[in-house]
Order: C-alpha cells, then structure tokens, then sequence
C-alpha cells in the first residue's frame, strides 16, 4: 500500500477515534503489525500524527498544532 494512500486512512480512522494503537489499526486496515508500526513511525516523524505511550503500548494521536512543530514526546 502506498504511503500517502496509508496516510489517508489512518487520518480518517483517527478523525472517528480519538486514538489508536498499531494494533487496531493494522486490525481495522488488515494488514501486517509490523509494516502498520513502520508507517505510523514514519507520520510521527512526518509531524502528522503524535504518540504518547499508554502502559505497553503506543496510542496515535492526529497532530492538531499543525506539521511544522514538533509532536509530543512519548512519556
């Protein structure tokens, strides 16, 4: 899947859920965890999304302060 096609959706999923794991979103996109994990790290870093760690896993966050600042670190 292209990324750009991949953005897309995962901003449509996250415009209905305040946030997702990698988990649901490769459940709800059927595709691998791990290709789903690579892309998302790619928009964190993109300024497109944000991550904060909830227990042991990572909740994805649309980035609402817009691209060109910088996401919220993982706490």
């Amino acid at each position: 899947m292209p990324q750009k096609i991949f953005g897309i959706l995962v901003k449509h999923l996250l415009t209905k859920d305040r946030f997702l794991t990698h988990v649901d979103i490769s459940k709800k996109l059927k595709r691998d965890k791990a290709k789903v994990s690579g892309y998302l790290e790619a928009m964190v870093d993109y300024g497109d999304l944000c991550v904060r760690k909830i227990g042991n896993s990572k909740a994805y966050f649309l980035n609402d302060r817009g691209k060109n600042e910088k996401p919220i670190s993982p706490k």
